[in-house]
């Protein structure tokens, strides 16, 4: 089958999540695909470009939110869906974490989650910061759960250290019971900001 840039992005998904990050050297790729390093060179400039295009592919098993769902579990449901949709798939997993997907369906999800925003009543700056602020969360957690996503000695000295604070048992960083509940911590506070903005413009 002659190489085209879907194809590559494919093998080299499959590829990272048999062996790992480690495993997606161009050179590995092009064993796996039988040709020469340099075919792959004519379709992607460089590994990140490629793996750009790997991350963005995944992004086509996020869930999509019902169209009546309200904004807030629009949010949820995108960026919790992007957290489980990488650690589905941990050769890509990290990269996701440090260069969030903005080929074509990254930019479509991004649309969402602008359109869900501004229906919380933020001004359309506030819609920009909110936006980078919720990006820059789920990319944070979802670096934790990449490098400690597990009850590891780490864990235990943290929360051995933390003794006598309130609260029975530390979450374990990255899980996705911290996740959600940061998250909706966000939500929240996006919310009485919608809520302020609107209180605003009324008064005026």
């Amino acid at each position: 089958m002659p190489l085209s840039p879907a194809s590559i992005a494919q093998a080299t998904l499959a590829l990272g999540d048999r062996e790992g990050e480690k495993a997606m050297s161009m050179r590995r790729i092009a064993a796996e695909l039988g040709c020469d390093p340099m075919a792959i060179y004519r379709h992607f400039p460089n590994r990140e470009a490629l793996l750009d295009a790997v991350a963005d592919a995944v992004v086509d098993e996020v869930p999509a939110p019902g169209d009546e769902d309200s904004w807030d579990e629009r949010i949820r449901v995108v960026l919790a869906g992007m957290r489980t949709v990488a650690l589905r798939h941990p050769g890509i997993a990290g990269h996701v974490a440090s260069r969030p997907p903005l080929g074509p369906r990254g930019r479509r999800v991004a649309g969402t989650l602008f359109g869900a925003l501004a229906e919380a009543g933020l001004p359309p700056a506030d819609v920009v910061r909110a936006f980078q602020a919720l990006i820059a969360y789920a990319a944070a957690g979802l670096q934790m759960a990449v490098d400690a996503g597990e009850r590891d000695a780490r864990w235990q000295q943290v929360s051995d250290a933390m003794e006598g604070l309130p609260g029975d048992q530390m979450p374990v960083v990255g899980s996705a019971e911290q996740f959600e509940y940061g998250l909706r911590l966000l939500l929240n506070g996006i919310r009485l900001e919608g809520e302020q903005a609107r209180r605003l413009t009324r008064e005026r």
